[in-house]
């Protein structure tokens, strides 16, 4: 139950491998996916979490190996908090940049292409923020998180 099959610091190098990868994954993903889940997208990640399982424990089953992994993950996850904090450029590289989506009212289709937003998805955008037409706009912003800011003309 508590003998580790592999070295320690084994766990602790695939839980750092595993980590980035699927990080770099769901970054390139865009902002739109990990801000608007979609049952897809949520089995995608179950099924990610699973793929990954041995992976990350080289097939140890045993409450030391999770305990390290888990506690990997912990720490490592404050550590990119506390340098994201410190580092505006390396909360860029990690969280990205928030994009205009619209301008005086006009749509900038190239973002939206490039982050594969549809007009559907920015119309409903307006509408939570009751905007009933895109000239009413100052500006649209899609934040790093993938959510719409809309700010109205005034």
């Amino acid at each position: 139950m508590w003998t580790l099959i592999n070295p320690w610091w084994e766990y602790v190098l695939r839980s750092v491998l595993v980590y980035s990868a699927v990080f770099i994954l769901l970054r390139l993903m865009g902002k739109k996916q990990i801000g608007e889940m979609s049952p897809f997208d949520l089995v995608l990640l179950l099924i990610i979490s699973e793929s990954v399982s041995a992976a990350i424990t080289g097939g140890d089953d045993s409450v030391s190996a999770g305990l390290i992994c888990v506690s990997t993950f912990v720490v490592g996850n404050y550590l990119l908090d506390i340098i994201s904090y410190k580092s505006k450029r390396f909360e860029k590289l990690l969280d990205g940049e928030p994009q205009k989506i619209i301008e005086g009212g006009v749509l900038n289709n190239e973002i939206c292409r490039k982050e594969n937003i549809t007009l559907e998805e920015v119309a409903s955008a307006l509408r939570e923020h009751s905007v009933d037409n895109m000239q009413d706009v100052a500006y649209a912003v899609l934040e790093t998180n993938g959510r719409i800011t809309v700010i109205k003309s005034r």
